[in-house]
């Protein structure tokens, strides 16, 4: 019996009970109620919006102060690759979804019609903040983490790492638990207005367009980090696998990183060089989010009526989703807070489209950080042997030092 509370009060359970409710009664709630339950979904979103800059300059500071200690070629090359490993997962989902998409989406903008009048709409809604702006969070916590890096400031390292716990500790606790009613309210909306079955059907095949795609792409790099060698490929992924379980459950990379540290030991046989890797990459390196952010908004655009993005306005797009991607939080719904403003400014998605995809993220969240788990894991494999030679030597110059 005890099991059974503890399975209902988890957040994976209350997510899919909220969907699961919104899809059986949502229809029926009266108006009144309906619009109340998205207004306070709606003040949740302003209230993260305000203190999304923050957050963002937080814990870029935060990770980039937290590689003083490993020198600062081995710091650049690290930041680069993890920038080129999430561009990969951008423009592998673009280019393929590209040419899939318009096909499988085709037509979902007449299901998702609606009068306006009769639409549910936000009672009140907090004024709308223009001073400091998420990029400018990003710029502030980039500048300062490299002078933090580069004064080699044990000081200021402390201090990112205060206010990093200071913003996870406003998610975890001021946002957190209120994500399944976050996620309700826009459900009630969606399901009110008509939304929710047509939005399900158009989207049901990008879904599984999406989990396909990761997965081709996860095995495709765990076959590259096995040097092609099949037996190799077979047993990282199965090494691996009860990590990507444990993300799966828990939705938080960070939580799942002692799973994951273990299982990178037993693939690459160097403990020192996980214990670098691992900890750096896993709340940047997030190859499921990268392509089902992306895709979910190149849908959204179809949807609407709207074009996919030209390459230059794509690429960036690009630029700037893999530079916000250092102030990924590692906590449930985590990877697509500091996105929003990036693909509602780059891709020009609307204030709905823009709900809708963090609706549908949320909902698919335990899946991504499964997925983005397990592509940890081959990031380490491919990295391994470029970088562990910079690491010894990094290491000897210490102990010289010394």
């Amino acid at each position: 019996m005890l099991s059974i509370f503890r399975l209902l009060t988890s957040l994976p359970a209350q997510l899919i009970l909220c969907l699961l409710f919104g899809i059986a009664f949502g229809a029926h709630i009266s108006f009144d109620i309906a619009s109340i339950l998205y207004t306070t979904s709606c003040f949740i979103k302003d209230i993260l919006m305000y203190l999304l800059p923050f957050v963002i300059f937080t814990y870029l500071w935060a990770a980039l102060a937290a590689f003083g200690n490993r020198g600062f070629i081995l710091i650049i090359i690290t930041f680069c690759l993890i920038v080129v490993a999430n561009a990969c997962s951008l423009l592998a989902a673009y280019g393929i979804g590209s040419f899939i998409l318009p096909s499988i989406v085709d037509g979902a903008i007449t299901r998702l019609a609606v009068d306006e009048s009769l639409s549910v709409r936000c009672l009140w809604a907090l004024p709308e903040w223009n001073i400091i702006k998420p990029v400018h969070g990003m710029l502030g916590g980039i500048a300062l983490g490299f002078y933090t890096m580069l004064l080699k400031s044990s000081a200021l390292n402390i201090k990112s790492i205060k206010m990093r716990d200071l913003a996870t500790k406003f998610l975890k606790r001021g946002f957190i638990p209120f994500l399944p009613l976050y996620v309700l309210g826009f459900l009630i909306k969606l399901s009110r207005d008509g939304h929710l079955s047509g939005l399900m059907h158009g989207y049901a095949h990008t879904f599984l367009f999406s989990c396909v795609l990761i997965v081709i792409y996860l095995v495709f790099w765990y076959y590259v980090g096995s040097y092609f060698n099949t037996a190799k490929l077979i047993s990282s992924i199965r090494e691996m696998f009860p990590a990507g379980i444990t993300g799966l459950t828990t939705m938080s990379s960070s939580a799942t990183m002692p799973v994951t540290l273990d299982a990178t030991e037993r693939n690459i046989k160097d403990r020192e060089f996980a214990d670098f890797i691992i900890p750096t990459s896993v709340n940047s390196h997030l190859p499921g989010d990268g392509i089902s952010i992306t895709l979910t908004a190149m849908a959204l655009l179809l949807m609407s009526g709207q074009g996919l993005p030209t390459w230059p306005v794509f690429l960036l797009y690009t630029m700037h989703y893999c530079l916000v991607k250092f102030s990924a939080a590692g906590v449930p719904g985590g990877g697509v807070i500091v996105i929003l403003p990036v693909v509602r400014d780059y891709l020009g998605l609307d204030e709905t489209a823009t709900t809708l995809l963090a609706t549908i993220y949320v909902l698919q969240d335990p899946i991504l950080t499964s997925a983005n788990v397990m592509g940890n894991g081959a990031f380490a494999m491919v990295t391994h042997r470029l970088l562990k030679p910079l690491l010894k030597k990094e290491k000897d110059f210490i102990s010289a030092s010394e």
